[in-house]
Order: C-alpha cells, then structure tokens, then sequence
C-alpha cells in the first residue's frame, strides 16, 4: 500500500492550508453563524478560510466557483443563490466543491442541506398544536426567487390542509428580502387587509423579529394575540421580547458534514473516482414564549 501511495503523491496539488467560503450576506445572521463556525472547525483542522460576500450576484457566484481573483487553494464550500449546474460543469478552475443549502439540490456535486420543506411543515405544526386555526405565512419570494422560500412555501401549505386550517389567499405575504424590515411589512399588508390571523410562520428569523415588533407596535399580543415561529434558530430568537420559537439546523453537524467532504476530496487523487455525497442535517422545534410554550 505504501508504494501505490507514493505513485498517488505527484498527482496531487501542492496544500495550501487555506479554503474558500462563498456566502451570499455576512449581514444575515445565519449565514454570519454557519461562517464563525464553518472558520472555527476549520481551524481546528489547521486550515484557515477565505471568505468571499456574493450577495447571490450571479456573475459573482461563478467567478468565485471559478477561483477568479483568488490566491490558490484547496478547496471552496459555496452557498449558491443564483449558480446552475452548468455553471459548475464548466468550471475553468476544477477542484474540490461542496455545495451548502437547497438552491442546487440535483447535481453531480456534493450538497449538505436542510429539509426546508420538513422545517416549515413542523414549524406550521406547532402553531396548530398550540391552538392557532388561522396561520398566517410570510416568506415566500416572487420578484428575487429563493428555493429555500419555495420549499418553505410548500411545506406551510402541506401543513395547512394537514391540519385543516384556513387557507385564505391573504394569509400569505411575499417579501423581497429575508430582513426584520421586510417582516414589519408583511405584518403591515397583513392589517391593512383586514384579514383575521392567531399565528405567523414566518421563513426565517430575521423575518420573525420584524414581526414581533410591529405587532407589539400595533397592539398586538405575542404570544396571547398571535403566535409567532421562524426558522434558523439563530442565537438571538433567545433574547428577543419575546423569545422567539424556531426551528433549529443542527448548525455543527452542517459545518462538520462540510468539512469532512471537503477534506474527503482534498485527500482524493485528481481522476479518481469518488462518490458524490448529499446529506440532509436534521432541524427540530425550539419552542419559546412567542408561540405560548
């Protein structure tokens, strides 16, 4: 086994140490997590991360798959708003790729993801389990498309006729962004509509935060009034008043699943086979104060 390792050795690229990270905004707080802990556990390997913003920006996306503009390295985790597969397939600079999240689901590359379908179907559940008939969803988006939106659109409505509650056209409200601002907004259209609601699952926490505070800001009761539940499970839903219910990616188990394929790569000569891995990290119900529990 020792002489075939040696014959592997010249075909491998020189180490660099360092691995890049495309992530599409440092201002979301889960993406700031998932980054502080994808660059912790990578120091722990004695590798260090280079980070690169993308703001989904498609052309952007593709120069970083790319390496364009980058010191060399020996790896790229990337999280892809806008990169397609053929986008992938024609990459000018080959090498070790592992996809995060749900936007390129079907491909030869290796993706870690949530089930976002299954969080949002949990976190609609739980609003029915505490009581709530007339649940509200703001998330989807229309005029900047997320998959991750999409999925969580389809798994509220699944929960919806699963648990029989209304399913009024109203009840939804797209936003262009997952921000606090595009929260407080939908609670907003929600008012303004007149249309009756007890809870909100909102796609994300950032969301779920601007909600609370303009129903606080309306008058509105959280919990008493209306529930409320997002998804990410971001360390504020903690502190916020009141504490936000959510539902939690097991964030270590995305960072390591990333990490060990990477590596798993990096350590695979050029031109040998190697599966391609897809692994779904579990999520569960953090039920708080803003849903009553």
């Amino acid at each position: 086994m020792g002489t075939a390792a040696q014959g592997d050795l010249p075909q491998r690229r020189r180490r660099t140490g360092v691995i890049a990270l495309a992530v599409p905004n440092l201002e979301e707080p889960y993406f700031a997590e998932l980054t502080a802990l994808l660059c912790r556990r990578a120091n722990d390997r004695g590798l260090a991360v280079l980070i690169q913003q993308t703001e989904g920006d498609h052309e952007r996306e593709v120069d970083v798959a790319n390496g364009v503009g980058l010191p060399e390295t020996d790896g790229l985790i990337h999280i892809p708003r806008a990169l397609t597969v053929a986008d992938l397939t024609r990459r000018t600079s080959p090498g070790p790729l592992v996809l995060l999240g749900e936007h390129i689901q079907i491909s030869p590359f290796t993706h870690i993801t949530i089930d976002n379908r299954r969080a949002a179907a949990d976190a609609t559940a739980h609003l029915a389990a505490v009581g709530r008939r007339r649940v509200a969803f703001i998330g989807p988006r229309d005029s900047r498309p997320s998959d991750a939106a999409d999925q969580r659109y389809a798994g509220y409505r699944e929960a919806v006729a699963g648990h029989e509650l209304a399913g009024d056209a109203d009840l939804t409200v797209s936003v262009d962004a997952f921000t606090s601002a595009e929260g407080a907004r939908g609670v907003a259209q929600l008012l303004a509509s007149g249309v009756a609601f007890d809870g909100v699952f909102c796609s994300n926490d950032s969301i779920a935060f601007g909600v609370i505070s303009a129903l606080q800001a309306a008058g509105r009761r959280v919990p008493e009034d209306v529930a409320v539940i997002g998804i990410d499970g971001v360390r504020a839903t903690e502190f916020s008043s009141p504490p936000l219910s959510t539902v939690a990616p097991d964030k270590d188990a995305i960072a390591s699943a990333a990490l060990d394929e990477l590596d798993r790569q990096m350590r695979t000569p050029p031109g040998r086979d190697m599966p391609v891995q897809h692994v779904t990290v579990p999520t569960h119900v953090v039920a708080r104060a803003s849903t009553g529990r």
